[in-house]
């Protein structure tokens, strides 16, 4: 049996959902789920890989890691999770969330595609695709065919539960009372614990949750499909006649 799944996707496809959805699923199973309080950055969830799952022989013991690099298809006590999304909703998203120009966003859109393509090949034991669209309109049933792959399978009543924790009205109800509690600090001049805040730059930051990894701003008021409500005229023209992602939409059926 595994004790490492690694949340292995690009930026802005649903990772976040999803790898608090797999915690979820172990702590209900009554697993110790690591690491505790959530890093930042993809190296340390490959230190702790490195320095503890690996040599961790206690089954009740379950690691969960979140990166946004590819994965070799070989890695020791290992399934990967990665997820699918209309890479015109990932460029929106991202330009949304980073701020971003638009060359940036579609570069990121790009790579998602990259990405997507690396994994297809990798043996459906070892990893599963999740459509973000499934994500966002069917989060039981996807919850159910999560909790089957990670190999601790839960009834539609224990998915129900998780499915409501994580809604996009709960996350924002989270992402606003981190955000609450970091703004209190600065106007009181209080110590900022560095894992609590995330620097852009001098003057841009977010809010971090050690506990889920959720930030500032985390959850789009769009729904899937809306993208085209963050671009101009121009910007929509480059991506109808962007030929890669023309070719990805039509293969994985987004209109």
């Amino acid at each position: 049996m595994k004790n490492t799944f690694w949340i292995s996707t690009a930026p802005r496809t649903g990772s976040m959902w999803l790898f608090n959805v797999v915690r979820e699923v172990f702590y209900i199973n009554q697993h110790n789920v690591f690491p505790g309080k959530i890093p930042k950055y993809d190296k340390e969830f490959l230190e702790i890989y490195n320095s503890k799952s690996l040599l961790d022989k206690d089954d009740s013991n379950k690691y969960v890691f979140k990166v946004h690099s590819p994965l070799k298809s070989d890695l020791p006590n290992s399934k990967i999770l990665t997820t699918i999304r209309d890479p015109r909703d990932v460029c929106a998203s991202f330009r949304e969330f980073m701020k971003s120009d638009f060359e940036k966003s579609m570069t990121i859109a790009k790579n998602m595609i990259d990405f997507v393509k690396n994994y297809e090949s990798f043996d459906k034991d070892y990893l599963m695709f999740f459509k973000y669209e499934d994500i966002e309109n069917d989060p039981i049933n996807t919850i159910i065919n999560i909790s089957k792959f990670i190999e601790c399978q839960i009834n539609f009543d224990k998915a129900e539960s998780i499915s409501k924790k994580f809604t996009k009205d709960n996350v924002k109800k989270l992402i606003q009372n981190i955000d609450e509690k970091l703004d209190k600090k600065i106007k009181e001049k209080q110590t900022i614990n560095q894992s609590e805040i995330v620097y852009l730059s001098k003057d841009n930051y977010r809010a971090f949750d050690i506990n889920t990894g959720f930030q500032t701003n985390h959850i789009s008021k769009r729904n899937s499909g809306d993208w085209k409500q963050v671009f101009s005229q121009k910007e929509i023209d480059i991506i109808n006649s962007d030929e890669k992602l023309n070719f990805f939409c039509a293969e994985y059926n987004y209109d």
